[in-house]
C-alpha cells in the first residue's frame, strides 16, 4: 500500500513542478548542514557518565568522534564557500 502512496506523492510533487533532483540535492545539504552539531551532540553525550554511566567511550572513540565533527564541519564550511 504505502508504494502507492510514493507513487501518489511523486505525481503529485510533479505536476506541482517541483523538480526531484532539485530536491534530493536540498535534502543532502541540511543532511550535512546538521551532521556536525548531531555528532557533537552524540560525543557529548556518550562521554558524560551521568548519561552512560560505566559505558562512556573511550578515549579512542572520543578523539575519532571530535576528528570527524571537524571534518564534517570543514566539508560544511567549504560547501557553503563553493555555492
Amino acid at each position: 500500500m504505502s508504494g502507492r502512496l510514493d507513487v501518489l506523492v511523486g505525481l503529485i510533487l510533479n505536476f506541482v513542478g517541483l523538480n526531484a533532483v532539485a530536491m534530493l540535492f536540498w535534502s543532502a545539504v541540511v543532511n550535512e548542514v546538521l551532521a556536525a552539531p548531531l555528532i557533537v551532540l552524540v560525543v557529548l553525550l556518550t562521554s558524560d557518565p551521568t548519561v552512560m554511566g560505566k559505558r562512556v567511550n573511550s578515549p579512542l572513540l572520543r578523539w575519532l568522534g571530535w576528528a570527524t565533527a571537524i571534518i564534517m564541519t570543514t566539508a560544511t564550511v567549504g560547501m557553503f564557500m563553493t555555492l
